[in-house]
């Protein structure tokens, strides 16, 4: 089952991917708001979740949706968005205003993405070309919708507050990191740093969203929804905050595997991911040492200035 309904009007849709560890990754979020007589999709996923998601809307008897909002143009959250509007023409894409050419012209995107991400790329699948008149106003406006500017895990990059009969839900995009909860009550959480990491500008982002005060859910792409979102942005400063002072205690010639190393004995919430299955281990694996990699390069950016 792709599907769940959170609260009335909530819906998470599991985005799969073809490769192990990645069957449940990638989340999208169908708000279906019937007294405002709208519905939003967030995020499509990959141009290979595409089909499944358009099988699911189906099933959900969900129709076309009204507006589809992206957090960021990277190719696991936005890559579909051609496809997407292939089969549903009429819904108009709201994303942040940097990097909608990145949507009408993806060429960029995947040479950037083919470098970081090599092989899962193709996995992912190719993008193609948004018209652009399938893009919303940049200066849109939704009742009960709040746009955040939350730069840092990418230069363009906004989260969403959503008020749904007075459940106030944050999408947070990457803007506070990657949530995971296991079986057994525990958090696995890891910061999404990119390679060009600016710790200032990201922390920066955190705080706006803690600015926001109480809501009532949190509803992350990876991977899933808590109803403590508050002490979850919290959580997630103080995390990164905390792998601040750890890279920065390594030694100048310090590599990914040290500061990997390090972050493993020191972060608990990051020690959980002893407790994922083997194919989730790998790829958080894979994606934390693109994390260190962004923490030491801003460390030793500093080191130099």
């Amino acid at each position: 089952m792709n599907t769940k309904e959170i609260i009335k009007g909530l819906t998470e849709i599991i985005l799969p991917v073809p490769r192990g560890g990645f069957e449940s990754f990638i989340i999208g979020w169908h708000i279906d708001d019937k007294t405002r007589g709208r519905s939003i999709l967030m995020e499509t996923g990959p141009a290979s979740s595409v089909p499944q998601l358009i099988e699911d809307l189906k099933q959900m008897n969900a129709g076309e949706p009204d507006y589809l909002l992206y957090t960021h143009i990277h190719l696991d959250h936005s890559g579909g968005a051609g496809q997407f509007h292939q089969k549903f023409p009429n819904t108009k894409i709201v994303a942040p205003l940097k990097g909608r050419p990145h949507l009408v012209d993806p060429e960029r995107l995947i040479q950037g993405s083919r470098e970081n991400l090599g092989d899962l790329c193709d996995v992912y699948g190719m993008p193609i070309p948004l018209p652009e008149e399938a893009l919303a106003d940049p200066n849109i406006e939704l009742d009960g919708l709040k746009i955040i500017d939350t730069p840092g895990h990418a230069p363009h990059h906004s989260s969403y507050l959503y008020d749904l009969d007075g459940v106030r839900i944050l999408f947070p995009g990457e803007a506070a990191g990657c949530y995971f909860e296991l079986e057994d009550g525990s958090i696995f959480m890891r910061p999404a740093t990119p390679h060009k990491f600016y710790y200032e500008t990201a922390m920066a982002s955190l705080q706006k969203l803690i600015d926001l005060g109480d809501m009532d859910l949190i509803c992350y792409p990876h991977s899933g929804c808590s109803r403590e979102p508050n002490g979850l942005l919290a959580m997630a400063k103080e995390q990164m905050a905390f792998w601040k002072d750890i890279i920065s205690a390594l030694p100048a010639d310090a590599g990914t595997k040290d500061g990997v190393k390090a972050l493993l004995k020191h972060d608990p919430a990051l020690a959980q991911i002893k407790k994922l299955p083997e194919k989730d281990r790998e790829r958080e694996a894979f994606f934390l040492r693109q994390s260190v990699d962004g923490y030491l390069g801003y460390v030793r950016r500093n080191a130099h200035s």
